[in-house]
C-alpha cells in the first residue's frame, strides 16, 4: 500500500511538472494602442489634451512615439517662449501611427 501511494505521489508530481506556465521572455504582445510622434521640434514642449507629456523631441517617431488611448485629442506642439507651432485635432484608433511635421 505504501509503495502505491508514493508511486501515486511521484507519478502526479512528474504531471504536474508538465502544466508549468511558458517562460515569460517568450511572451510577445504588441501594444495596439495608437501613437504620435514629432519631427523637426527639437526644443519644443508636446501636449496632448492640455497635458505636458514632455519634450517633443523624446517622441520623434523613429525610436520613440507616445503611445495614447484611441479616440479624439488635441495635439499641441509649443515653442520654450510658449508659441505655438502646432494645433491639430486627431481622432486615432488602433495600431495608427501620427508623426507630426513641424515647418521653421
Amino acid at each position: 500500500m505504501k509503495r502505491l501511494c508514493a508511486g501515486l505521489i511521484i507519478v502526479s508530481a512528474a504531471l504536474l511538472q508538465g502544466c508549468s506556465y511558458p517562460d515569460a521572455a517568450k511572451i510577445e504582445q504588441k501594444d495596439r494602442r495608437p501613437a504620435i510622434g514629432v519631427s523637426g521640434a527639437p526644443d519644443a514642449a508636446l501636449y496632448v489634451d492640455g497635458l505636458k507629456m514632455g519634450m517633443a523631441s523624446q517622441y520623434d517617431g523613429k525610436g520613440n512615439v507616445l503611445l495614447v488611448e484611441s479616440g479624439k485629442h488635441l495635439v499641441e506642439v509649443k515653442a520654450a517662449d510658449g508659441k505655438v507651432l502646432l494645433s491639430e485635432t486627431l481622432f486615432l484608433s488602433n495600431s495608427t501611427t501620427k508623426i507630426l511635421n513641424i515647418q521653421p
